[in-house]
């Protein structure tokens, strides 16, 4: 009878402290189902070339927040995600906020070329990321990271979404608040 009482209490406060967590996490993270990591973390800072053959590189965008993404063209929920991630990125042009993307695609540049053409994609995007991918322990496309001002970690994004949404500008509401 002793053993489960005490295992009924235990149950009962480990349930209050998964709920009272849950209402101090922000909307707009719950809202873009973005996993915050439990500890500060920088992100990996990486060295790549865009489409245009210019340098780019996490640190160039120091002070802004950065929206991440890595995809693939023979990823269809990737090409889903893309138009969306640029009406976010024209959005948000004037702002403190930053699209990059990181292809994963490996010697398929022409088939990026096309499929940003055709999608008209103005954000930047990084070819030969498989480097970069395996620092940010990419395993699913897409995946979009949150990185904040300072070059630190605030949010994973797992799958496609629509970031034209208002669940997306709950997120960067959010993120640029500090929550």
């Amino acid at each position: 009878m002793i053993k489960i009482q005490t295992s009924t209490k235990l149950l009962v406060i480990g349930l209050l402290g998964l709920f009272s967590t849950s209402l101090l996490a922000s909307p707009g993270y719950e809202g873009m189902k973005a996993k915050k990591p439990e500890q500060i973390i920088l992100a990996p800072d990486f060295s790549l070339t865009t489409l245009d053959d210019k340098a780019i590189s996490l640190s160039d965008y120091q002070g802004k927040v950065v929206v991440l993404n890595f995809w693939a063209t023979y990823c269809i929920p990737c090409r889903i995600e893309m138009p969306s991630l640029e009406k976010f990125s024209k959005k948000h042009q004037n702002s403190d906020v930053s699209v990059v993307a990181i292809s994963l695609d490996d010697g398929k540049e022409k088939a990026i070329h096309s499929l940003v053409k055709k999608m008209d994609l103005t954000f930047p995007i990084a070819l030969k990321g498989q480097s970069a991918g395996h620092d940010y322990q990419v395993s699913v496309l897409p995946v979009t990271y949150i990185i904040g001002k300072q070059g630190e970690l605030l949010a994973r994004v797992v799958g496609d979404r629509d970031w034209a949404s208002e669940e997306a500008d709950e997120l960067v509401k959010a993120v640029l608040a500090g929550e």
